[in-house]
This record gives structure tokens, C-alpha cells and sequence, in this order.
């Protein structure tokens, strides 16, 4: 693929950063950015894909991918540092988050680029920021750094089953539930480990790294703590208690709320849907299996008609305040994927707060017009915010901050 120089870009120009990987065409999500530079061009804005790897200090421009649609391919040209970025990086290695936090750093020093959000940090650091709020503590499950394995069989002593959460992980991996099967039951082995977990005194079950599914029984709690330790390695892990979300059936689901940034800088609900997950297992995300249900019909066949407009009115309401509450403490933000779940007794909890959600989910369900809206708005938002004279002051690294992990 040929690299040309671009002598002259008209208009304003956003670049989406996204994480380098192999190929003629180093990124993933191609079809999500593709469609981005067609909104992009009706918009007045010139669109186009790069990598904090493909940025040129020296002469202040970079490598840049655009969608050609006249040749049905991928092409590369340099372009000048954008006016805008859209930061959809993402990260496996402690590299790629360097080099992320580098380039960020050298793009907003270097000329008044305009970010359109700063990506949150971990899971555990938006508990802290959505606990400063009064009106959502009720709805915050209670949560614990695992420090230690003492940590774990504290939480096991008062509880029959917690969940283990990876601080940075996403779409279900690594997530365990551990469960004292009973008290009072035989030990066995303390190197037995079985899928069979009917005659262990602990069992773990969930999905590794890979997305695979798993499920070990273990005889007694040094068996099981020795597993644990391989299994979470370096990686920071939250502890929390199980909640019972899943419907009759015993199939989890949760409901996904996309929040987005409009064109003109106001925070606007732009859908909400029921994840189901595949039968028997822990979490509901799609890429584990589950499908996707419009949130109004699915509760109300769960719940009951009156009891569904009840929840998603409140849905809604957290939907709204969420937003406020962590760009208030955080900085700037464009949207958010909010998860809730919602327990067999109809109380709402707030799973996960996401800086940079995905949007499939619109197109499982088939809804055309929550799809062009998820699209359409990082676009809207960007034009809005490069007609604004002033920098705003969380343009400022200080409450900067973002997970490693995926």
C-alpha cells in the first residue's frame, strides 16, 4: 500500500486512534471506522485512522488510513496532526500503553488538539468516582480490591458465592464466580481439581482470557487459592458479592445503555437493550455467545408491564446522572457504555461504566435508527467541540487517565 503526500486537507480533520496490529491495514474494527469517515464527510470533517506508532514528531504529521470507497480499499497518505482526536485505543501490554501515553501526551503539548473524552481508569477507580455521588451509592454493589487471599475467604466466610472481576478487563473474560458449596462437607484431596463440582467443598466457574468457558471443583481452600493464583497472575482483581442476575430460567442478563455527547455538546440517551447470556453462563456478553432484546418487552415479560415502565424509567434516570456525576470529577467525556443489572427482586445495580463502549448491540436488534445515532454523534460532537474558541480546562492531562488492560 503506497504511502502519497496530502498537500491539502480542506475542512477540519479527526483522527481516530486506535491500537496498531499486523497487516497491510494495522487495525481492527475496520467497518465501525469505515462508516466513521463516510459520516465524517458529510459532516465537513476529513476522517481518518492512525496510531500513536505512526506519528512523525519531527515533521508533525502522520501516517493516516482512509476508505477509499472508489477503490473498495484501505489507503494510506500522511496527514498533518488532527485537530481532533478520537481516542479508541485499547491495550494488552504494558508497551502499548506507553507508547499510548506518550503520544497523547506529545499531541496535546504540541498544538491545541482537542480530545474529544479522556478515557476512564479502571473498574475500581469509577466505583470510587460514582461513590462521591449520594444519589447512586444505594445502587453500587459493594466492592473490594483482592489484595491478598486473605481478602477472598473473608468475603467467603460471610457470603456462600462472590464474584471475582479483572480491574481491566471486558466483554466477560476472566470473570469467576466462587462458591462455598458446604460447610459441613467431606474434604477431599487438596490436589483434586474436577469439572465435576458436586462432592468439592469450593467450586469456580467463568471464563478465562481466551473467552472459553471453565469450571473446577476443589477439595478445600488451599487447593483452591493455589488455582487462583495461577489463573489471575499479575493482573488486579475486584471482589464483590453475587448477585442474582438472571432471569427465571437461570439465563444472565444485564441491560446496556449507550449515553453519547449530540452536536451540540449535550449528553443524550441514545439506546438501551437487554444482553442475554448463553445458557448457564456467568456473564451476558455478546461476544461470550448471548444475544441482544429490546430492554422494554424483555423486562416486561420478567416483571410484569408495570413493574418494566417502573425499572427503565429509573434506567433512564441513572442513565442521565452518570454522565454529570463522572465528568464533574474526571474531565471531559463523549459517551459511555453503562451496564445495570437487575436482580430477581427488580433492584437495580450498576455493573460497569465504560469510556469506550461498543455498539453492536444496535445491530443484533436490528434498530436502524439507534445504530446511525451511535454513529452519527462522536461526529456531531467533534464538529461541535472544534467550534469552540476556548479550550475547556479539563483539556489538561492532570485528571488524565486510562486502564491498561482490554
Amino acid at each position: 500500500m503506497m504511502i502519497t503526500m496530502l498537500e491539502r486537507t480542506t475542512g477540519r480533520t479527526l483522527g481516530i486512534m486506535t491500537t496498531r496490529t499486523e497487516g497491510d491495514v494495522p487495525f481492527t474494527n475496520r467497518g465501525f471506522y469505515r462508516r466513521l469517515i463516510v459520516c465524517g464527510r458529510r459532516y465537513g470533517l476529513t476522517v481518518f485512522v492512525f496510531s500513536p506508532e505512526g506519528i512523525d514528531w519531527s515533521l508533525s504529521r502522520v501516517t493516516g488510513y482512509v476508505y477509499e470507497p472508489s477503490l473498495k480499499q484501505w489507503v494510506s497518505q500522511w496527514f498533518p496532526l488532527p485537530d481532533a482526536v478520537y481516542d479508541r485505543c485499547f491495550f494488552s501490554t504494558r508497551k502499548e500503553y506507553a507508547n499510548y501515553r506518550t503520544a497523547l501526551r506529545r499531541l496535546l503539548e504540541q498544538q491545541p488538539v482537542r480530545l474529544l473524552g479522556y478515557g476512564l481508569k479502571g473498574k475500581w477507580e469509577v466505583q470510587q468516582l460514582l461513590q462521591r455521588e449520594e444519589r447512586l451509592r444505594p445502587f453500587l454493589p459493594p466492592t473490594e480490591e483482592l489484595r491478598s487471599s486473605r481478602t477472598m475467604l473473608e468475603w467467603l466466610k460471610r457470603r456462600d458465592a462472590i464474584v471475582l472481576k479483572p480491574q481491566g478487563g471486558s466483554q466477560g473474560r476472566g470473570v469467576l464466580l466462587v462458591r462455598r458449596e458446604s460447610a459441613g462437607m467431606a474434604r477431599v484431596s487438596a490436589d483434586a481439581v474436577t469439572e465435576n463440582t458436586a462432592e468439592a467443598a469450593f467450586s469456580v466457574r467463568g471464563r478465562d482470557t481466551r473467552n472459553r468457558r471453565i469450571a473446577h471443583g476443589f477439595g478445600d481452600a488451599a487447593a483452591l487459592l493455589r488455582w487462583l493464583r495461577r489463573f489471575t497472575g499479575r493482573r488486579s482483581y475486584l471482589v464483590q458479592p453475587y448477585l442474582r442476575l438472571h432471569d427465571a430460567g437461570g439465563d444472565a442478563y444485564d441491560v446496556r445503555s449507550l449515553v453519547q455527547k449530540d452536536g451540540a455538546g449535550r449528553w443524550r440517551l441514545t439506546g438501551m437493550a437487554v444482553r442475554q447470556g448463553q445458557g448457564g453462563s456467568l456473564t451476558s456478553n455478546l461476544h461470550g455467545g448471548g444475544k441482544a432484546e429490546a430492554a422494554g418487552p424483555f423486562l416486561a415479560r420478567v416483571f410484569g408491564p408495570e413493574k418494566a415502565r417502573q425499572l427503565q424509567k429509573e434506567l433512564t434516570r441513572l442513565s442521565e446522572l452518570i454522565p454529570d456525576v463522572l465528568e464533574s470529577c474526571h474531565g471531559r467525556l463523549v459517551e459511555l457504555g453503562i451496564d445495570f443489572g437487575v436482580d430477581l427482586d427488580g433492584y437495580i445495580w450498576i455493573l460497569e461504566v465504560n469510556s469506550k463502549p461498543g455498539r453492536s448491540i444496535f445491530t443484533y436488534l436490528q434498530d436502524d435508527k439507534a445504530r446511525n445515532r451511535a454513529l452519527e454523534n462522536p461526529i456531531r460532537y467533534a464538529k461541535y467541540l472544534l467550534t469552540q474558541t476556548a479550550i475547556p480546562e479539563d483539556h489538561k492531562l492532570r485528571r488524565f487517565g486510562q486502564s491498561r488492560e482490554r
